[in-house]
């Protein structure tokens, strides 16, 4: 079903409790089906931590950053837009 797809380039906090086997099960799959990949799980990150327009949202929305861990992680934000540019470089560039 995978055979043949896109390159996957995904970035994952570690604090995120809604989506903790995901990066696993991802590299799983991408590993099994040949798919170029770059897959990274950042330590200190949660959910959402490449968004630095949370203050842009409604008051409702931010309310759930407890349960969810969402916040902006400024280092692991960095590297993700590095890698993410990186691999669009690698795949998108004539």
């Amino acid at each position: 079903m995978l055979t043949g797809a896109c390159p996957i380039v995904g970035s994952f906090g570690a604090r995120d409790p809604l989506f903790r086997k995901a990066p696993e099960r991802l590299e799983r799959a991408m590993t099994r089906h040949g798919v170029d990949h770059d897959i990274e799980v950042y330590p200190q990150a949660g959910h959402a931590f490449i968004n630095d327009h949370r203050d842009d949202l409604p008051a409702r929305v931010r309310s759930l950053d407890g349960i969810t861990r969402m916040a902006y992680h400024e280092p692991s934000a960095r590297d993700a837009r590095r890698r993410i540019i990186a691999f669009f470089d690698a795949h998108l560039k004539p």
